[in-house]
């Protein structure tokens, strides 16, 4: 059976990756978003539903994005699998991967899995471990600061031995095959503020770094943009800049909702003493 490459999907193969990723998220406890907007496709169908005893209209779909970034000097590819949960661990995973990997030559492929939002405690999770290569070195990786502190060490290929949790057992499985390697962790996190403010939106920029936001929700705020400039750094510049967000004027937001790299530790730290709460995890391993 083989994976068919699609570089835009029809109405009727969208409602069929559609329905899929539901079937996925309701059986993983995962929220990915069911409507894909890819570069490009990888399906495998159900061609016989008798057989196979399936309704789903498809096995399979990894959908893949070309990032704007390189790593050990080749082109990066961003990558989502989804395989129907009752015919995962006999191979369609890696028939769409081994399709990729004949298409894009030279490229690095990032997977992207996300964290369960519940479950976590199932049998079938485990706490899984990845560990990189100490002479491995990811030259080229784009990495946004949050925080006046960076962590020089964010993306220095010094050795990972970050415990991955919720990885199931055939994704690890596949993951170990492949030699993957443990990337990152993209964190989504949120504080409920004590007094509602209004949108700085760039107001706050001052001489020691910059701090942008904008509106996500009717009461909530998202921060895409927390810098320190170089020569005042490591003076406690990003705190008084978010500690300005938090007590600016009175307005209809209640809530901030930020997003960080796990490899920004000290950003991590920031927000986790400021009382920002981690909603979601993404978790990105690279091949």
């Amino acid at each position: 059976m083989e994976a068919e490459l699609y570089k835009e999907l029809n109405e009727k193969d969208l409602l069929a990756v559609r329905e899929l990723i539901e079937e996925c998220n309701h059986a993983d406890h995962t929220n990915y978003d069911t409507d894909l907007d890819g570069d490009f496709y990888y399906i495998i169908r159900n061609d016989d539903k008798e057989e196979s005893g399936v309704d789903s209209e498809l096995f399979a779909v990894l959908s893949g994005f070309l990032l704007g970034e390189t790593i050990d000097g080749k082109q990066v590819l961003e990558v989502a699998a989804f395989t129907h949960p009752v015919m995962r661990g006999i191979g369609f995973f890696k028939t769409c991967y081994n399709s990729l990997k004949d298409d894009f030559r030279n490229y690095r492929i990032k997977f992207m899995i996300k964290q369960p939002l519940s479950g976590h405690d199932e049998p079938a999770h485990d706490h899984m471990h990845f560990a990189q290569n100490d002479e491995e070195h990811h030259e080229g990786a784009s990495h946004l600061s949050h925080d006046d502190d960076c962590d020089e060490d964010c993306f220095s290929g010094n050795p990972l031995k970050a415990a991955v949790p919720f990885i199931s057992p055939d994704t690890y499985d596949a993951l170990c095959s492949l030699e993957a390697v443990h990337l990152y962790d993209e964190l989504f996190m949120m504080k409920e503020l004590s007094s509602s403010i209004s949108d700085p939106g760039d107001e706050l920029c001052n001489r020691f770094g910059e701090v942008h936001l904008s509106a996500y929700s009717r009461d909530t705020l998202y921060l895409y943009g927390l810098l320190v400039y170089d020569q005042y750094l490591h003076q406690g510049h990003g705190r008084e800049l978010m500690e300005s967000v938090e007590n600016y004027k009175k307005g209809p937001y209640s809530r901030i909702l930020l997003q960080v790299s796990s490899s920004n530790t000290i950003a991590c730290r920031l927000y986790q003493k400021m009382g920002y709460k981690e909603l979601d995890k993404i978790i990105y391993f690279l091949v």
